[in-house]
């Protein structure tokens, strides 16, 4: 694939073209890279190429050509694409016209507007750990995030705030602007950075999530901390402006919160022990697309760490 000119054709084999999908039972598919090749291409209609500068098939093959130029082993480790109830640009349309000529609910017949990927690089596996880069694409635009991705569960992990970077303002706690906002051309140059600190990254980030299994949580501190998860909530959806949260993203909506309380619960009754650790998962656990409004998941998880940090929990 060329670098210069990202609405390129990566050179993908079509290994199976009879595949179809249904997003009216499951606003969540799992698909192939080579399906989302077959998938119908954006026509803006304009003079611009794509949208973002690039499609969502290219973003994630060269991510992988990069991750393959540092020498490190691949693995596409998940990729869904989302519906969305975006009535003017939803997250998947479906072409009648295309379904006559591919089949009824074929890949050919489906223009896919929001991508998440998990691209897994096996050089540092442990036990416990992967690393991943996830990729996120949707109408809004690009997000990429770096770190460790538990094996069990695929929760991804952002212990460094660095290890963000998106093509729109996710935050705007910030006075002087969104620190992660960059174009195309600094998302990659960003993910370059990333593959050649990649062994520091890992280590440090080992060293975070060790140090957290070894901080134990009592239920006083969960407590409070369930309680300022809710009042930043509370702030964050209010109507009153003297009261309202100045970050657009926070760390868990009021349904996370039950759920994440509801897991720690169990944990201290089968485990005795919350860690920081424990903690951190529980809400990671419920940043995946299945549910998680997309352009969410690695925003929330960011500030999740920045809350954990900010209160010194570890």
């Amino acid at each position: 694939m060329k670098i210069g000119n990202f609405g390129v054709m990566p050179t993908v084999e079509v290994k199976n073209d009879a595949q179809f999908l249904d997003f009216e039972t499951e606003k969540v598919q799992p698909i192939t890279l080579d399906q989302l090749v077959m998938s119908n291409r954006e026509n803006r209609g304009d003079d611009r190429s794509c949208p973002h500068g690039i499609y969502h098939y290219a973003l994630i093959q060269k991510v992988i050509d990069m991750c393959n130029e540092h020498g490190y082993q691949t693995e596409v480790y998940d990729l869904f694409a989302t519906n969305n109830r975006d009535k003017q640009t939803p997250g998947v349309s479906l072409y009648p016209d295309l379904e006559e000529k591919y089949g009824p609910r074929a890949v050919q017949a489906h223009t896919l507007r929001r991508v998440y990927a998990n691209i897994r690089i096996k050089d540092f596996d442990d036990d416990e750990t992967t690393t991943n880069l996830a990729i996120s694409y949707t109408q809004r635009g690009i997000q990429v995030g770096f770190g460790t991705n538990v094996k069990i569960c695929h929760n991804q992990n952002m212990m460094g705030t660095g290890n963000f970077v998106a093509d729109y303002s996710t935050h705007n706690r910030y006075a002087n602007g969104d620190p992660y906002k960059t174009d195309l051309q600094g998302i990659l140059a960003k993910v370059g950075t990333w593959l050649t600190d990649a062994e520091h990254i890992v280590i440090r980030d080992r060293e975070t999530i060790e140090r957290m299994k070894g901080i134990t949580i009592s239920a006083e501190d969960l407590y409070k901390i369930i309680g300022l998860l809710s009042t930043i909530r509370v702030a964050s959806d209010t109507s009153y402006k003297e009261i309202r949260y100045k970050g657009n993203t926070y760390p868990l909506n009021q349904a996370q919160i039950c759920k994440f309380t509801e897991k720690l619960l169990l944990e201290q009754k089968h485990a005795g022990r919350i860690t920081a650790w424990s903690l951190y998962n529980a809400a990671t656990d419920l940043y995946k697309p299945q549910t998680c409004e997309q352009n969410l998941i690695l925003p929330q998880n960011l500030a999740m760490v920045e809350f954990m940090r900010e209160n010194e929990i570890f």
